[in-house]
């Protein structure tokens, strides 16, 4: 077993059962393998929280959100801070519910041990987190490192949240996009019982999570190089409710409780840590780039076309065949070409088809508009080969076991393609979140693919190679692979390039 304690700092709590003593290890220190030095700690022991340490947020989380946050909802007694979750009658800020979130101010660290002693709440999002959000006072690299955001009865939810700046493919400049790195871990008992350890040791190269003083997690430092705060939150969190089939009532009252926070800076190393997690790489995607592929030499046929602005909403036009879920026509977004017409819409898991007339086993154009989440999984777009539409699982699956190019989705900021030895290269920039443009033409018999966007779709970035081992494109599949937020695909255009 990995100790991480050091001696001056344990406590020790005894539990006398059928007149025996079991002592129970519960070790308040940093890991043992370094010498430190103690740079903050609050113990919460005054009758209220101390201001001049913490900085509450005071107002709403969001229009789209369930909760304000307010100081109040910070109290202090008998040494403990409780966060505690409200039912606001009448309504405050336009919400009904209200709870807590606190940073320390003006305390900012970068690297060391992060610890802290809590119980959760029941139905919470019990965090403790260390935070660099993108500011003016606030520079690149900006990032998160959730030390926990737990959920009852008994997770533990350790993640990574980092920017990446990539330069920009219409120009001069960079963008920045956000990644994230999440693992859960079960506890062995029941968290909102009892209070335990939560902490977090970071450094230049790795970022290593313990619970109760032992290690739990280990992940590779991608970019997290800058000084952060430190942060206690709390959320309503209604995915346990619904799991319990509970509603909101029961949450009035309902706390977050922490014994005290503490921050530690290493001094120097005494030995190599042992007991440790397999580390866990966490390298930034990064676009790969090729040159074009697919010659756009020759006559273009025309094989299908399709606006949807003549079609029945709620249902599908001619042609069109549902593989899963319920795609349908609808009235086109705000901020979709005009905003008037009709559009095909994909909420997560649906999946829609188009088969040909005639296979097509030399070159293949397909264009189309489209909209995608931003910042979450969206489109995948496939081309199709020959598989049996009268089989219900096929149908559902066409768009893999019936594919002949790649797998190409639109994954948060990037469009990846997939095949069997190259799993979710990025080839370009998504334009997630607002209406764009794509044109993939592909070369059946050499078996690669080329992507062009921008507003005509006629502006070259990259491409790929094929996936999977069929001799002619029956046809293509858009399916919305992501978990939320909806797809939006219009004026489809596909056409055969022939010598």
């Amino acid at each position: 077993m990995f100790d991480s304690s050091l001696p001056q700092l344990c406590v020790v709590f005894v539990l006398v059962v059928s007149g025996c003593l079991a002592p129970l290890p519960l070790c308040a220190a940093p890991p043992n393998h370094a010498e430190w030095k103690l740079t903050f700690e609050d113990e919460f022991e005054g009758e209220k929280i101390d201001w001049s340490v913490w900085k509450s947020q005071s107002g709403i989380r969001g229009r789209e959100r369930l909760e304000g946050r307010w100081p109040e909802n910070n109290v202090v007694k008998d040494g403990i801070l409780h966060q505690l979750t409200h039912r606001e009658d009448p309504p405050r800020g336009g919400k009904e519910w209200s709870t807590a979130h606190i940073w320390t101010t003006p305390f900012k660290q970068q690297y060391g041990y992060f610890e802290c002693r809590m119980r959760y709440g029941n139905h919470l999002n019990n965090a403790f987190w260390l935070f660099r959000p993108p500011s003016k006072s606030n520079p690149p690299p900006n990032f998160e490192i959730d030390i926990n955001e737990g959920h009852t009865p008994r997770e533990v939810a350790m993640t990574l949240h980092f920017f990446v700046e990539h330069p920009r493919e219409d120009g001069p400049g960079t963008d920045r996009a956000m990644f994230s790195r999440g693992k859960h871990w079960a506890a062995p008992m029941d968290l909102d019982d009892d209070y335990h350890l939560y902490g977090v040791e970071w450094d230049r190269d790795e970022i290593v999570w313990y619970f109760d003083g032992q290690p739990i997690r280990r992940l590779q430092n991608p970019n997290c190089h800058a000084p952060v705060d430190i942060r206690l939150s709390t959320v309503i969190h209604t995915r346990t409710l619904e799991k319990d089939g509970l509603g909101l009532g029961v949450m009035d009252g309902v706390r977050m409780s922490v014994d005290w926070v503490r921050a530690y800076r290493k001094v120097r190393g005494l030995r190599e840590p042992t007991g440790l997690p397999e580390l866990e790489r966490c390298t930034p995607p990064r676009v790969e780039k090729r040159a074009s592929q697919v010659s756009l030499a020759g006559h273009w046929t025309p094989l299908h076309e399709e606006n949807f602005d003549n079609r029945k909403l709620g249902q599908l036009p001619s042609g069109w065949e549902i593989g899963d879920g319920q795609p349908r026509v609808v009235k086109a977004p705000n901020g979709m070409g005009t905003g008037k017409g009709n559009v095909l819409a994909l909420a997560p898991g649906d999946y829609v088809f188009l088969l040909f007339d005639k296979p097509v086993a030399d070159r293949l154009d397909v264009r189309f508009d489209y909209v995608t989440p931003k910042g979450k999984d969206g489109l995948l777009f496939v081309t199709l080969g020959s598989f049996d539409r009268e089989d219900p699982k096929l149908r559902k699956t066409s768009y893999y076991t019936g594919d002949i190019g790649p797998y190409i989705h639109w994954r948060k900021h990037f469009v990846d393609y997939y095949t069997e030895t190259v799993k979710w290269q990025p080839f370009a920039r998504s334009g997630e979140g607002e209406s764009a443009r794509a044109r993939f033409t592909f070369d059946v018999a050499k078996r690669v693919f080329d992507y062009y966007a921008g507003s005509d779709g006629q502006t070259f970035r990259s491409g790929g190679p094929f996936r999977g081992t069929q001799k002619a494109a029956h046809g293509i599949g858009f399916r919305h692979r992501g978990t939320s937020g909806t797809v939006y695909v219009d004026r489809v255009r596909i056409g055969r390039v022939e010598e």
